[in-house]
């Protein structure tokens, strides 16, 4: 993260600590930090408060990653959900969007990663999207982890290797266990703040979300 530097911040009992902004600052204060759970103070100022993420500092060479969780992490079933984007899943993180901008903000790069496993179940046809994510701003996203961003494309669709020259593997929408995953790595639309999906109206039609953490570096 660009800011190392640290910021005074004075607890509830008047006691002056300082608090690092980042976890990269936490690691140049105390070399020896081992991943786990620490209070960063994002904003910097003596008023804000402080927020709990996970120092990874193993992941990345050294480099020490934020990593920012959320209550949709778990693999998650879809079905009974027909209509384009009928099927909708809030993404509530553990800490404030203001803080999650200044983190992304403080970052050289962010990633997410996200995954849809289909059976008979697409995420577009011929002119209809029927699953996307959508950006902190509220925009629908038509593109997948993956790939280019705004391609209209999923990662198979950026090397030609999606079956039938297809955009994504789950657009063959055949009774065939595929998925589609991958990095969203755009630091101007992270986090996701929703996921839709339809396709999944039919007794044998289903799929499967994952999303991840939001990890920054850098």
């Amino acid at each position: 993260m660009k800011d190392y530097s640290e910021w005074k911040t004075i607890s509830s009992q008047g006691i002056a600590n300082i608090t690092p902004v980042s976890c990269s600052a936490l690691l140049i204060k105390d070399p020896s930090t081992r991943s786990g759970m620490y209070y960063i103070n994002p904003q910097g100022l003596n008023s804000s408060p402080l927020v709990q993420v996970y120092c990874n500092m193993s992941s990345k060479n050294g480099v020490p990653v934020t990593e920012i969780g959320h209550d949709s992490e778990s693999r998650t079933r879809v079905s009974g959900y027909d209509n384009p984007g009928s099927y909708k899943r809030n993404i509530k993180y553990g800490i404030s969007m203001q803080n999650i901008v200044t983190i992304l903000n403080q970052s050289k790069n962010c990633e997410q990663f996200i995954k849809y496993e289909c059976y008979q179940s697409a995420l577009r046809g011929q002119s209809t999207y029927y699953g996307w994510w959508v950006s902190r701003q509220g925009t629908q996203m038509n593109y997948w982890g993956g790939a280019a961003v705004n391609s209209v494309k999923c990662a198979c669709g950026m090397t030609n290797t999606c079956p039938g020259g297809r955009k994504c593997n789950c657009d063959v929408n055949d009774s065939t266990w595929r998925e589609d995953s991958g990095y969203l790595t755009d630091k101007n639309t992270l986090p996701v703040s929703e996921l839709r999906f339809g396709d999944t109206g039919g007794k044998r039609e289903k799929g499967y979300h994952t999303l991840g953490k939001l990890r920054c570096w850098g």
